[in-house]
């Protein structure tokens, strides 16, 4: 059995011991939560892990994921959240845009023939688990394909509309 002394010293090491531990355990997990600061291109703006560009040159929804696809290895801008909505919004609305709808990367492959309108996706492939149309797309009389952020409700809601209409867009790649 330990003298009362020896016991207490023991106990004190391996107390410390494990604080220490925990502090740079704690050290190493925020330095994975802190995201590296980006460096986005000349023109474009950084959200999160990403750059965001408007392009005022109009194109039809698909030429101008083409584009996005060349310029920069991107897509047209998916809008996964209300925050990245606001943000795309702020984006089209700081360049002067006089168009009344910009393109974003939803559409519809099936052009409507999934039910209840259950064929929209991304074109960058991301879960499409938040909507916000400014009306519903499969119950329109007037029904489009390829997804636009309209000026009526200042960039930040969805309508479908005409794929090969011209319009500008946003793009989203990583920085």
């Amino acid at each position: 059995m330990l003298a009362p002394v020896a016991l207490h010293s023991v106990s004190w090491l391996l107390l410390s011991s494990l604080m220490l531990l925990s502090q740079v355990q704690g050290e190493e997990s925020q330095d994975k939560l802190a995201s590296p600061r980006i460096n986005c291109p000349r023109g474009s703006r950084a959200y999160g892990s990403y750059c965001y560009a408007l392009f005022r040159t109009a194109k039809s929804w698909t030429d101008a994921n083409l584009a996005c696809q060349k310029r920069h290895e991107g897509h047209l801008a998916s809008v996964l959240s209300a925050v990245e909505g606001s943000f795309v919004s702020s984006l089209i609305k700081s360049s002067g845009n006089t168009y009344q709808y910009v393109w974003i990367g939803i559409y519809d492959p099936t052009m409507g023939f999934e039910s209840n309108g259950d064929g929209w996706e991304w074109s960058s492939t991301d879960i499409l688990d938040y909507t916000n149309w400014e009306r519903n797309p499969s119950s329109a009389s007037d029904r489009g394909y390829c997804g636009s952020v309209s000026r009526a409700s200042g960039f930040l809601k969805w309508r479908d509309y005409n794929c090969a209409v011209q319009l500008p867009y946003v793009c989203k790649f990583k920085g």
